[in-house]
């Protein structure tokens, strides 16, 4: 099968694309599957096997205009694939974009389709979702652009510390624990460098746990304990940085409980392929939902593929067990791809 990997793209996230998709495609191509690797920023075509050095500078592609990567999905490598990897991150990826101009185009492609993608991006209304459907989530507050921190009654959000965080932005970018007043408005700032909303959140003290959906099956849970204690950029993919337990040292009820509230959350949303859900447990081991991720990292040091390995599924399985849920949805849709 031809298959095309879309990787890197425009946001802060590039570089973490850029490895995703590499061991995307090269597990693509252990499969057997013909594969090109295309960066969503321009459509260049990637080198197989080396993708992430191939690709141009971040600072080269922040030149670029946003409708470069709309030119992407009509290149040759892209336009020719039976079906579509898509292994992009945040803003122009991961919020319904690229899925738009595929669904446009009549592709076959990996993951959630175009609404459930801007729906997941957009932490405001991933809650207001959540809080609809009676799904526990952190109380919070949305901020616009430019507004002071003065005009939050902190005290609806339970007081400090608070998480402040740019609305849609992913891998902690911008994302600051205030745990005083003074500290409130560079926080805000600093979000608002991720975008025109901020998010401003109850901190919930506890643990962080995440949950892998794969279809409609939710894997061994995740429990995330960074040396700095803090599940920063750094912690994220700094090797060694991070402690990870998989499966969460839980008990069976509680465990239970929170592989089905994953679940929920990611139907609810109507994600499809694979999702993550990310959890703060609190110290009276009460769940609650953060957010969903509907294009996981699929780097070495991602929580994806730990999930799957604690289940006995290897990388390439993984990688062919997405790849197999998104023509299976496409059948069921009849969406086949233009040759």
């Amino acid at each position: 099968m031809k298959v095309a990997v879309l990787m890197g793209g425009k946001s802060a996230e590039r570089v973490i694309s850029l490895r995703t998709g590499q061991g995307i495609a090269q597990a693509l191509r252990n499969l057997g599957h013909q594969v090109n690797s295309v960066d969503a920023a321009d459509g260049a075509e990637l080198p197989a096997g080396n993708e992430e050095a191939g690709a141009r500078s971040a600072a080269a592609i922040a030149k670029l205009g946003a409708a470069s990567m709309l030119d992407a999905i009509t290149v040759p490598a892209v336009r020719d694939a039976d079906a579509v990897f898509i292994a992009l991150h945040g803003p122009y990826g991961e919020d319904g974009t690229v899925q738009a101009a595929l669904e446009l185009a009549g592709k076959v492609y990996t993951g959630s389709n175009v609404m459930t993608s801007a729906l997941a991006m957009d932490k405001a209304m991933t809650k207001r979702v959540f809080e609809r459907e009676a799904l526990p989530t952190p109380h919070w507050m949305l901020l616009e652009s430019g507004v002071p921190g003065s005009a939050l009654d902190t005290g609806l959000l339970g007081g400090y510390p608070l998480v402040v965080k740019p609305n849609a932005e992913g891998s902690t970018f911008g994302l600051t624990i205030v745990k005083h007043p003074s500290e409130l408005e560079p926080a805000i700032q600093k979000a608002a460098e991720g975008g025109q909303q901020v998010l401003v959140e109850q901190y919930i003290e506890g643990r962080e746990l995440t949950v892998t959906i794969l279809g409609e099956e939710a894997y061994p849970i995740v429990e995330i304990e960074p040396k700095s204690g803090f599940y920063d950029y750094a912690a994220k993919y700094t090797k060694g940085a991070t402690e990870y337990t998989c499966p969460a040292k839980l008990d069976k009820d509680l465990t239970r409980h929170v592989r089905e509230l994953a679940v929920e959350a990611a139907q609810v949303l109507g994600c499809r392929g694979v999702a993550r859900v990310d959890f703060r447990l609190s110290e009276d081991d009460e769940p609650y939902i953060l957010e969903v991720n509907t294009i996981p990292g699929m780097t070495p040091t991602s929580l994806v593929p730990m999930a799957a390995a604690a289940k006995g599924m290897s990388y390439d399985q993984l990688v062919a067990r997405i790849l197999d849920l998104a023509l299976a949805d496409a059948k069921t849709r009849k969406v086949f791809a233009k040759a």
